[in-house]
């Protein structure tokens, strides 16, 4: 929390001395609408994603009417947007983290109201259309209004200048990994590690960045979406070939299949995924063609998650295990899985 405020700081006191002020009015013309990529696993401003570098979120805010601001003074890793917040005239500023240039916050100020009632009438309306997408506010002593979500927090304070005219104020810390090597395996959070006792479809270590990026060195040449999914990638094969891999996503940004194509040993093998409500993998199967496209190796592993830890991740899994190999007899195995993982927050 303590980071939470230093940051709001901050920009609180960037923003005063780089915004000019305007007197805004209420609009109840249509706001903008964002016509890019969503993502439900971070927080955004009207649809757009609060996350990735600037290569990203410039142009994403450009679609939805934030014109990015430059002049000679401007604080370091950090962006000046005007346009029109929920349709009201604001200014937002972005900073991004030093060594990632990843977004880390950003903050809109709409004002100054020289009359309380439209200060006032603005103000609950910011509130409205956040408490919508974010559910209720508890209220801080200092007056402002805040939530933390598992996405992130938000805060809408205001400021009382000396002519009695007030500017509103709306703050967002998004706290999802950027990344989401994490969460394509079923997970969420900012995991660091993974140790699992007896894998089968995953390795027996898996460490991820700050970032929610996969550090393994098995999969190479990686592209990611501009919101942070992997959509292509190659495996280097022991023989120091490259084998190829793609990525495909349901609506939730889910990942329901993963295919490597092996061009020098002429085999193709096509993962699929099914989740259950927790957004945990319910069931994987694994099936591997030849070069005529015949089916030569099925595997359908069914999960039963009996343990989470505090972060809603399995512990302990009762794994059935189908596995089918031509011209042999199928067979069916029992496996207990169990994980340790630990969290970058824990550090």
């Amino acid at each position: 929390m303590k980071r939470i405020i230093s940051s709001f700081g901050i920009l609180v006191l960037s923003a005063l001395f780089k915004t000019s002020f305007c007197s805004a009015q209420f609009v109840t013309g249509l706001e903008p609408k964002y016509q890019g990529l969503h993502d439900p696993r971070c927080i955004d401003i009207m649809g757009v994603p609060l996350e990735g570098p600037d290569s990203i979120f410039i142009p994403a805010l450009d679609n939805i009417g934030f014109k990015r601001v430059i002049s000679e003074d401007d604080e370091p890793n950090t962006y000046y947007f005007n346009g029109d917040y929920y349709g009201i005239k604001a200014n937002l500023v972005i900073e991004t983290d030093d060594k990632t240039k990843l977004l880390s916050t950003a903050l809109v100020t709409s004002g100054p109201y020289r009359t309380f009632a439209l200060f006032d009438r603005n103000n609950r309306y910011f509130l409205l259309k956040l408490q919508r997408q974010y559910g209720n506010f508890d209220a801080k002593g200092d007056g402002s209004l805040h939530t933390m979500t598992n996405l992130g927090y938000i805060k809408i304070s205001n400021t009382l200048h000396e002519d009695k005219s007030r500017t509103i104020r709306v703050f967002y810390l998004n706290t999802t990994p950027y990344y989401k090597d994490v969460f394509n395996m079923g997970m969420k959070g900012a995991v660091q590690e993974v140790i699992t006792e007896n894998p089968v479809a995953e390795n027996g270590i898996e460490h991820f960045n700050p970032q929610g990026k996969s550090t393994g060195t098995d999969i190479i040449d990686r592209v990611y979406s501009p919101t942070g999914y992997l959509l292509s990638a190659a495996m280097l094969e022991p023989s120091g070939t490259k084998s190829q891999l793609t990525y495909e996503y349901d609506e939730e940004n889910r990942l329901i299949k993963r295919t490597l194509v092996n061009t020098k040993e002429n085999i193709r093998s096509v993962n699929e995924y099914s989740y259950n409500s927790d957004d945990e993998i319910k069931q994987q199967t694994q099936k591997v063609f030849d070069s005529n496209n015949e089916c030569i190796v099925s595997i359908t592993m069914k999960n039963n998650y009996t343990a989470h830890d505090d972060e809603g991740n399995w512990t302990t899994n009762e794994l059935k295990l189908m596995y089918w190999e031509k011209d042999h007899q199928p067979q069916n195995i029992n496996v207990t899985q169990t994980r340790t993982i630990s969290y970058w927050e824990d550090d």
